[in-house]
């Protein structure tokens, strides 16, 4: 299910009306997991009327330097019906630059990463767990991470997606 996002910007006037309205451009579909990106707001390229799309190219895990990223997730049970095709989830890995964040966790396992930001989980619905090096916490829709540059990963709990919406900020902290 694509994300819908709605987009404000100021007019010469200085009135405010709607940019974007609609699914945001910024979609990669992995299979078990789809990463819709709202907005990307990157210090270093400002664009105040919001002319640019910046979720129209490519996609990065990590927001740009001083910036933040609005991503929206949806985990995937493995039994999901409308699985991307090989090729399509291949299209969609060119577009997503993982960086250098990714690492095996305690087990070898993939899907552990750390970033340099501080991150805003909220679970919408369903239920998935995060890992960290001293074990897995369950969380639920309502739950909210203050996930703060730490290794972690995620994992789904049940054979029901679980949406969660993240705000990634770059910081030293």
């Amino acid at each position: 299910m694509a994300t819908r996002r709605v987009v404000t910007g100021i007019a010469a006037d200085g009135t405010s009306y709607v940019v974007h309205d609609g699914p945001t451009t910024g979609s990669v579909d992995l299979g078990v997991i789809r990463l819709d990106d709202v907005w990307v707001d990157d210090p270093d390229n400002p664009d105040p009327d919001a002319s640019r799309d910046p979720v129209a190219g490519d996609l990065a895990l990590v927001p740009p330097r001083g910036g933040s990223v609005v991503r929206v997730g949806t985990l995937y049970p493995p039994s999901r019906a409308d699985t991307p095709g090989e090729d399509a989830i291949t299209r969609d890995l060119v577009r997503w630059s993982r960086g250098d964040a990714m690492e095996s966790g305690p087990s070898g396992d993939e899907g552990w990463h750390t970033t340099a930001t501080i991150d805003y989980g909220i679970v919408l619905s369903g239920r998935v767990e995060l890992g960290l090096d001293d074990g897995w916490v369950e969380l639920g829709p309502g739950d909210v991470v203050v996930q703060r540059a730490t290794r972690h990963a995620w994992r789904l709990l049940g054979n029901e997606p679980c949406r969660i919406a993240w705000i990634l900020i770059a910081s030293p902290n």
